[in-house]
């Protein structure tokens, strides 16, 4: 694994500006109020996600966040595009027996199911 960081290190530069889409999704949960989803693109790949909630306070947003840079480092790396998507499906999308990663509030899919089915459908595209 080190040594993988070192060749993303080597290999690919993070511009100073890239572009970027936020969209405000409601999480359906009363605890939780929204969250700003943001997926960033550099040379038509998707580089970064940012996620921001709404009502969770600075422990979810914290975490929240620190899920989503470690995502971003995965998207930068040279791993395949089709690796991604079965890894980020089986680690948080429901499987087929109905397991899912739930919200503590019992309803509404959790914030990371959300994300990570988002990432998966923009890199399947």
């Amino acid at each position: 694994m080190i040594k993988r960081k070192a060749e993303m290190a080597e290999n690919w530069k993070r511009e100073k500006e890239i572009p970027s889409k936020t969209e405000l999704i409601d999480l359906e949960t009363p605890a939780c109020g929204n969250m700003h989803l943001t997926f960033c693109w550099q040379d038509d790949s998707l580089i970064e996600v940012r996620a921001v909630i709404g009502k969770s306070g600075v422990c979810g947003n914290i975490m929240l966040d620190t899920i989503a840079k470690l995502m971003s480092m995965y998207l930068q790396s040279s791993e395949p595009k089709y690796k991604i998507v079965k890894k980020f499906r089986k680690q948080f999308l429901p499987d087929t027996k109905g397991n899912q990663i739930t919200c503590g509030h019992g309803k509404g899919k959790s914030c990371i199911e959300e994300i990570a089915e988002r990432v998966v459908k923009e890199l399947e595209k």
